[in-house]
């Protein structure tokens, strides 16, 4: 069993003017809020959940687009519309849900 891609928004907020793929509140499921901690929530259950769907150790889990940070300046029209679903925050520091990763 493997998720090729997911993602999940760690803040609302944005760092450039690009308009970002999650950014309102209806779009997140209820019990996981865009927070770092609600982020690395998601994540571990996600896995947790592919992990027991699949029954054994052979299983995947691919954050798409986890260093998509915004990087062109705060002002960018053209910058990263997956900044906030980054596994790196505003000031590029890592968030929890990255040491969800790599676990089994």
């Amino acid at each position: 069993v493997v998720i090729a891609e997911t993602a999940y928004p760690w803040t609302l907020g944005w760092n450039d003017w690009t308009n970002n793929v999650v950014g309102l509140p209806d779009q997140l499921i209820p019990d996981y809020p865009a927070t770092p901690d609600g982020q690395a929530a998601y994540l571990s259950a996600l896995i947790s959940a592919v992990k027991s769907a699949a029954g054994t150790d052979n299983f995947g889990v691919s954050y798409w687009a986890a260093d998509w940070v915004a990087y062109k300046g705060t002002t960018a029209t053209d910058g990263s519309s997956w900044e906030n679903q980054a596994l790196f925050d505003f000031q590029y520091k890592a968030l929890p849900a990255l040491d969800s990763l790599g676990k089994k």
